[in-house]
């Protein structure tokens, strides 16, 4: 979904695709990547959409999880701007797509915005028969200025870490710069998956790169005019199915809870 002129009651749902990353090629669109079989669409009403509009961390919302290849009216998705949606879903996707071989789903309750102590932002989810999963919850510690999250298994202990780089005692975010292995995410701002003991980052079967939810660049047009958010996400090595679609719901959060937010903030 892009994200140009989301402002007053301009808020539509947000809808997902997930794409194969294994091919992607530095300066080229994320979106043209062939699909795995798989897309998400938001549900959230027009009221939490319309009055949480520049605090999107805090709105009620649930994303579905589907199976399968994306619908073609969901193409429709990205040439839309300044959308005024009065239902929970995007007007265009019918009943049956909406229902349509659902595997998992993501939901939070209206929350306070990411650096409050109390009623932080989460995420939960549950496979497609309702059994819980796992979660990821915004963490609230001394270091406010480095946005972190913990990731709960389906037991409620928690799993892993999601921190970015740190740099001065810990109180600074680091971001990288290129590299060999940046696929197009220059000066990028990993969420690195971590050992949430040890604070060390967890393996993964991309090469040269540890476990981590990172934002993609995605060409001029997509992110100075159409807003449309990408992520990389590079699943721990040893992750089990649930945990996968935990990290999953994790990505969405990070989303919602910081980087639409700072779109939000520069219309």
């Amino acid at each position: 979904t892009q994200l140009c002129l989301r402002t007053g009651c301009c808020h539509p749902s947000i809808n997902w695709v997930l794409n194969d990353g294994s091919n992607y090629e530095p300066g080229t669109s994320p979106f043209d990547l062939p699909s795995i079989g798989g897309w998400i669409h938001e549900e959230s009403t027009y009221f939490q959409r319309c009055i949480l509009g520049a605090y999107p961390g805090c709105r009620k919302t649930r994303f579905v999880h589907h199976s399968g290849a994306p619908p073609t009216s969901l193409r429709m998705d990205g040439r839309r701007c300044c959308i005024i949606q009065t239902s929970p879903t995007s007007e265009f996707l019918s009943q049956n797509e909406l229902s349509a071989d659902i595997v998992a789903i993501h939901e939070k309750d209206n929350s306070c915005m990411t650096g409050s102590c109390c009623f932080t932002p989460y995420l939960r989810s549950l496979d497609g028969d309702g059994r819980y999963l796992g979660e990821t919850r915004f963490v609230c510690d001394e270091c406010l200025f480095v946005p972190k999250f913990v990731v709960l298994d389906k037991y409620g202990e928690t799993k892993y870490l999601l921190r970015p780089d740190t740099c001065f005692l810990g109180v600074c975010m680091r971001p990288r710069c290129g590299g060999t292995n940046s696929g197009g995410k220059c000066l990028r701002l990993p969420f690195v998956v971590r050992d949430p003991i040890t604070y060390q980052p967890c393996s993964s079967r991309v090469a040269g790169e540890a476990a981590q939810v990172t934002e993609l660049w995605n060409g001029l047009v997509n992110e100075a005019c159409y807003k449309r958010h990408a992520y990389q996400v590079a699943f721990p090595s040893n992750a089990t199915i649930e945990e996968k679609f935990t990290l999953i719901g994790s990505s969405l959060l990070i989303d919602v809870s910081l980087f639409e937010k700072r779109d939000n903030d520069k219309q």
